[in-house]
């Protein structure tokens, strides 16, 4: 069952917490490993004894205990002995389960916080977009109403009203689309979290200074990424499992001992019978071969996995590193240098195309020109932050 929220959070990391809380598919992976927990407390416990009572060897005509010599109530009780060391096996085998599947769960939950932190800080990049989109969309329609007086006076010429009035369509068609992704980003975490969310807060995009390195990421991926973990745990367990089918395969040893009371009168006497037994392994060695070669390939296949994942994590987090450390630098150029250069050179046309020493194609490009790095000096930001979030959950904690 689904628990609805409706919130007003104000950072990336209560969204996490929330949806951490909340999340029906991390509440089935617990469960998950709580039923294998309790099986797996149970997993060293030897058979039940077998207790039998038996009224035989009785006359078919007088079906009496005392009317034949063999007759008589028997009492038997019979224990198997489980190969030494097999219940070890078995419970450690168990409990390998246990650590492999909590590992995916936790797994499930970093992958969890990286979609909400990854999804937050587009929603703030399509948001503060939308603000400046809307900023110069207003100033567009100023210099508009500017332009049409001195089209009507003829000071001014029909194509620079045009350019005008198509600048502005083509911003109000971009409001349009941040709109449509402010529904979009809202939708994903809302299914984060299971319910309805209300984000009020807009967190400033300032760039994200890189720390760190790869070979640093690596060595702590090494320790606290829990796929890395899950799949070293799993070989490890495959292992045991082969031992634990190696082990299983031998006989297991049966005992009984029986009592027989008899009360026929010439021979009163009752009697005792201790045995042991075992099944005779005709096909039980070849099952346990294959089942050991079975976890073997198993255990060969999660190393593999391991490799490949380390591979592949390298190639990840040298690509998330590569974008960081770009966005990172432009972010800071465009913040520093390039924005301020931009709105200096618009607010110089403006003044001269205010008193006829620019013209207005001048005043266009530099409107443009503002807006575009305008733009780029936000989704540069934000990229920090985004890598920043993917490099985390690649690394399995804070970089």
């Amino acid at each position: 069952m689904l628990l609805l929220c409706s919130l007003a959070l104000a950072s990336p990391y209560d969204l996490a917490e929330q949806a951490v809380a909340e999340s029906p598919t991390l509440v089935a992976l617990q469960a998950r490993v709580d039923s294998l927990s309790a099986l797996a407390e149970v997993a060293d416990l030897w058979p039940d004894p077998m207790l039998a009572a038996e009224y035989s060897n009785m006359a078919v005509s007088a079906p009496l205990p005392a009317n034949h010599m063999m007759s008589g109530v028997q009492l038997k009780a019979t224990q198997t002995l489980p190969t030494p060391g097999v219940t070890g096996l078995r419970a450690d085998v168990a409990h390998g389960r246990v650590e492999v599947q909590g590992q995916a769960t936790a797994e499930a939950e970093l992958q969890l916080r990286r979609t909400v932190h990854v999804t937050w800080w587009r929603l703030m990049l399509s948001r503060q977009l939308a603000e400046v989109t809307a900023a110069h969309l207003d100033r567009t329609n100023e210099l508009l109403d500017a332009v049409r007086s001195r089209y009507e006076t003829g000071s001014a010429g029909q194509s620079a009203l045009l350019r005008l009035q198509l600048l502005a369509e083509r911003l109000d068609d971009d409001l349009g689309d941040y709109r449509r992704a402010e529904l979009e980003l809202t939708a994903a975490l809302t299914q984060a979290l299971s319910g309805p969310v209300d984000i009020q807060a807009t967190t400033p995009l300032s760039p994200l200074a890189v720390t760190g390195d790869v070979p640093t990421w690596l060595a702590q991926a090494a320790e606290t990424r829990p796929e890395l973990e899950r799949l070293e745990l799993l070989a490890q367990n495959e292992e045991r499992a082969a031992e634990l089918a190696r082990v299983d395969a031998r006989p297991d040893v049966s005992v009984w001992a029986g009592y027989r009371v008899r009360t026929h009168a010439s021979d009163p006497t009752d009697l005792v019978s201790v045995g042991v037994g075992m099944p005779i392994p005709m096909h039980a060695s070849k099952r346990g071969q294959g089942m050991e070669s079975a976890h073997l390939s198993a255990a060969s296949g999660a190393r593999a996995q391991h490799q490949a994942a380390l591979d592949a994590l390298e190639a990840q987090l040298t690509t998330a590193l590569a974008r960081w450390d770009r966005a990172a630098s432009k972010a800071t150029t465009y913040e520093t240098v390039l924005v301020p250069s931009a709105q200096a050179t618009l607010d110089a046309t403006l003044s001269d195309f205010r008193v006829g020493k620019a013209d207005f194609a001048s005043l266009y490009d530099a409107e443009v020109a503002l807006l575009s790095l305008e733009r780029m000096r936000l989704t540069a930001a934000a990229e920090t932050h985004i890598q920043h979030a993917e490099i985390t959950a690649l690394v399995g904690g804070t970089p």
